[in-house]
């Protein structure tokens, strides 16, 4: 049996969910018009998954058909999309079904908080980030201190490690993900204690 780690590694080789689409649509999107399908087959899942996805960024005026391409032999007609100029952010947009923007998570909050102060006690945090729980704002912390993105002197947290722009996450296996650079940081996360 493969090292936990080594498993985590193969497992994020293929860009995957809506951060995955989004990084291959602006590529494609760079060369030209794409299709759901050219989008599906660099991320090796159904072209269900890939549409549903493409669906909410026209609908909420990232994408638009600029083209339909007829096909034979009972096949749908293939849509050709191109992103909106001035609609193309660096980072995925999340959006509801309808194609609504959804509001930023409490870990993104936490992380552009961490950044702008750069050294902040979790008093600092927790007033910079009213809307999120002080439990939530501790747990981040120590997960990050333990994973040396963040170090930690008395009550005085700082930042180490900025790591870019989308925030760490604690995956359920207990690592710290940098989905920048696509790796694990710092050693696995048994036990987060404050």
């Amino acid at each position: 049996m493969r090292p936990l780690l080594e498993m985590v590694q193969l497992s994020l080789a293929v860009p995957r969910g809506e951060a995955g689409f989004w990084s291959i649509i602006l590529e494609l999107d760079k060369a030209g018009p794409w299709t759901v399908r050219q989008v599906s087959d660099r991320t090796q899942v159904r072209v269900q998954s890939a549409r549903l996805y493409v669906r909410k960024l026209r609908l909420g005026g990232f994408a638009e058909v600029v083209e339909i391409r007829e096909t034979t032999g009972g096949v749908p007609d293939a849509m050709v999309y191109r992103l909106v100029d001035g609609k193309k952010p660096q980072l995925a947009p999340r959006l509801t079904k309808d194609g609504a923007l959804l509001p930023e998570t409490a870990k993104e909050k936490l992380w552009r908080a961490m950044k702008m102060a750069k050294k902040f006690t979790l008093d600092d945090l927790v007033d910079a980030c009213t809307d999120v729980p002080r439990s939530t704002a501790k747990n981040y912390c120590f997960a990050l201190s333990a994973a040396g993105v963040l170090a930690k002197q008395g009550n005085v947290f700082r930042l180490v490690k900025n790591l870019g722009s989308q925030a760490p996450r604690v995956l359920q296996a207990k690592l710290v993900f940098d989905p920048n650079k696509k790796v694990v940081v710092g050693s696995s996360v048994i036990e987060v204690k404050p």
